[in-house]
């Protein structure tokens, strides 16, 4: 079975919902490879991801990041990685994690692992890069005679919205964290817009939704999430779905 686990981004009920990823992972025997990418400030959230991970009964959390300067994992570093029995990517800025971890070599190891049964998770920004097509950066909106501001997860930046190429685990969707928290109902909507996808999934902060083989929704943790759906005659439904409630994409 293949199973993603989507993070809305926040750590004040990560013991919960990190619980069904650690257990997917292997449990005592889980071997945990945690990505990261290098940024300024980073070290003190490495303990916020790693000892909870711990605490659950993982045998080890490795982490697995570019060397200080760099945009690349090195052979030793995809060697680290593909000993792992679950991948937990940390959030940040989503523009570096996509530049590092899309890199042909990195997302071929990554798929290679994912469809050999080994569960990926991923907090904000790891969600965000993990479908086929995916929202990198921007939360501004211009087209000829008009300027939409669609907050979302890059709520300030000031800057255009940008689409890119994910990591390709889950085709014909698209994800949005931080949903309610940070308003991020325009820019999911201005993101399906540009992607031919039938759907895209709103996170709110305390939420995790797990999907198995690319089809079966779990929603553990608090909050909401939110699937949108392209209808054939146009526009989009919504359904939203609360902790404990499934939905078959």
């Amino acid at each position: 079975m293949r199973r993603l686990f989507w993070y809305g981004g926040t750590f004040e009920n990560i013991l919960a919902t990190a619980a069904p990823f650690v257990a997917a992972a292997g449990g005592e025997k889980a071997q945990i490879g945690l990505l990261f990418a290098v940024a300024t400030g980073w070290e003190p959230y490495l303990d916020r991801y790693r000892e909870p991970l711990l605490t659950l009964g993982a045998e080890r959390v490795s982490v697995i990041c570019p060397p200080l300067g760099s945009d690349r994992l090195d052979d030793a570093a995809l060697e680290q990685m593909r000993a792992c029995t679950g991948l937990f990517m940390g959030g940040g800025d989503t523009r570096i994690y996509h530049a590092v971890y899309t890199q042909p070599k990195v997302r071929a190891a990554i798929r290679e692992l994912y469809w050999r049964g080994v569960p990926y998770a991923g907090f904000s920004a790891g969600a965000l890069i993990s479908p086929v097509d995916c929202t990198i950066w921007g939360d501004r909106l211009t087209t000829p005679g008009n300027t939409v501001f669609l907050r979302g997860s890059e709520d300030g930046c000031g800057a255009e919205l940008h689409l890119g190429e994910g990591l390709e685990l889950i085709r014909d969707c698209l994800v949005e964290a931080h949903f309610a928290e940070r308003g991020g109902f325009p820019r999911l909507v201005a993101a399906m817009a540009r992607r031919p996808v039938r759907y895209g999934i709103g996170l709110d902060n305390p939420i995790c939704v797990e999907i198995r083989d690319e089809q079966e929704i779990r929603v553990h943790g608090r909050g909401r999430a939110y699937v949108l759906e392209r209808r054939e005659s146009g526009g989009l439904s919504v359904q939203v779905l609360e902790p404990g409630q499934r939905f078959t994409l």
